[in-house]
């Protein structure tokens, strides 16, 4: 395997991790969102029914502090896309690397195809041109 070969196949690890990373990133955002809006409900519930000021101020300290974790975490995620978005980036670009340097070897490999028949051919054209030589002599 070559070097550019090896340097995609290390930028396609790359960027599978950072799109794992980004999915776990997604679900603890998704985990906060959900138990902030239980929370909400859970509020509902309690304030239908006899509930004390101190327990209201719990439940809500409890929701401001699910919002804050929620918009850490939506920052979060958006650093993980952008840093998911610089790995494609890089995986492109090795695999543009690797195609161009295929397509060089390929037109090196045909040039030298074409060299190797011009050197056969000019051989059978001096054998030729020796037993034509022979056969007038």
């Amino acid at each position: 395997m070559g070097v550019k070969e090896q340097i995609e196949d290390q930028k396609e690890l790359e960027y599978a991790k950072s799109l794992r990373v980004l999915e776990e990133e997604k679900q603890k955002l998704a985990e906060f969102i959900r138990r902030r809006e239980e929370t909400v409900e859970s509020l509902r519930i309690a304030v239908s029914k006899s509930i004390s000021p101190f327990e209201i101020r719990r439940y809500n300290n409890n929701i401001e502090r699910l919002k804050h974790q929620i918009a850490v975490q939506e920052e979060r995620v958006k650093a993980a896309e952008e840093f998911v978005e610089q790995k494609r980036l890089e995986l492109v670009q090795a695999m543009k690397e690797r195609k161009a340097l295929e397509i060089v070897k390929e037109n090196q490999h045909e040039e030298f195809l074409k060299e190797e028949q011009l050197a056969e051919q000019k051989q059978v054209d001096e054998l030729v041109s020796f037993k034509y030589a022979d056969k007038i002599n």
